[in-house]
């Protein structure tokens, strides 16, 4: 059974309409929840990716039911489309929620949150790479001051960088509580208003967010049939910004330099002229979703050519 409350699933499925013969393919199967909705349509078939192995195995049986029409792929989508088992296969619906599904959060030892007490881990993939510990081990200050700044959007991130640097030198900042008192010794009592910027942080830096989300919306939009449609669902500004640019840029006419005349058509239409959030009873039952903003484009039918990467 389903341990989590999949976010913004109605406007998800209002926006992609999902039908009895599509073939989709949810980028970030994470326990299943959005995959349920969409193979409830009828006979669509879906291929499930997801980095962590242990969201594999709980989906597998979250998805049992409908195992006859359901291929499970342990990578993280930024391998797209190396990773399909057709190389040239098309489809009609590209799914991706970027947020962390419920045993990110809710299991101490995946250090993912800094209320519990545990190894700074963060990696969705434990099987290699290195972890947060391992991260503020390693990089220096500069680094690590680009980290906070950049993908935590974090003040003072310097004077966060420097009291890691000078706790470092004598015992290694190896758990959630060691970060935890870092960050009430640099913010005082606004400690707990910053420490979901610095976890964001280092999330982010550890899986290579960022970059992997750029990589998969050069080549996601690619893989649509023409009609297909391709919706994100992103949970900070810097995800958002970049769906936003992508599609921006996706569903925009060339025009002549000179003229201003259109030189070619865009090969797709925004379905959201801007981000659907959800609604306050979605947020009171699952306050996760607060952060939420969802953004879909669709294939024209005119299309058919192959790909058409936008970096």
């Amino acid at each position: 059974m389903l341990s989590h409350s999949p976010v913004l699933v109605d406007e998800c499925l209002r926006l992609l309409k999902p039908d009895k013969a599509d073939l989709i393919l949810d980028a970030t199967l994470g326990l299943g929840g959005h995959s349920i909705s969409f193979l409830r349509s009828g006979n669509a078939k879906l291929i499930g990716l997801d980095a962590d192995i242990e969201n594999l195995n709980i989906a597998g049986k979250n998805l049992e039911s409908f195992s006859a029409r359901t291929v499970f792929i342990n990578a993280n989508f930024r391998g797209i489309p190396e990773i399909l088992p057709e190389k040239n296969e098309r489809f009609d619906i590209i799914f991706a929620d970027l947020g962390l599904s419920s045993p990110h959060l809710d299991d101490p030892a995946r250090g993912f949150s800094f209320r519990t007490d545990s190894t700074l881990d963060m990696r969705y993939d434990r099987t290699g790479g290195m972890n947060a510990a391992m991260l503020i081990a390693s990089l220096d200050r500069e680094k690590l001051k680009k980290i906070f700044e950049e993908y935590g959007e974090l003040p003072r991130a310097g004077k966060l960088v420097s009291e890691i640097i000078t706790r470092r030198a004598e015992n290694p900042v190896r758990r959630t509580t060691d970060l935890n008192d870092l960050a009430h010794r640099v913010f005082g009592r606004d400690a707990e208003k910053y420490l979901p910027q610095i976890f964001q942080a280092l999330r982010i830096a550890v899986n290579d967010e960022l970059d992997s989300l750029k990589r998969f919306l050069e080549y996601a939009p690619g893989l649509l049939k023409p009609g297909g449609r391709l919706g994100i669902i992103s949970y900070h500004s810097l995800e958002d910004r970049l769906v936003k640019q992508a599609f921006k840029k996706l569903s925009s006419d060339l025009p002549d330099p000179v003229t201003g005349k259109t030189l070619k058509e865009a090969e797709f239409e925004l379905l959201t002229k801007k981000a659907v959030v959800p609604e306050k009873k979605e947020v009171l039952l699952n306050p996760r979703s607060r952060s939420a903003r969802l953004r879909a484009i669709r294939r024209k039918n005119m299309y058919t050519g192959v790909r058409s990467p936008i970096c």
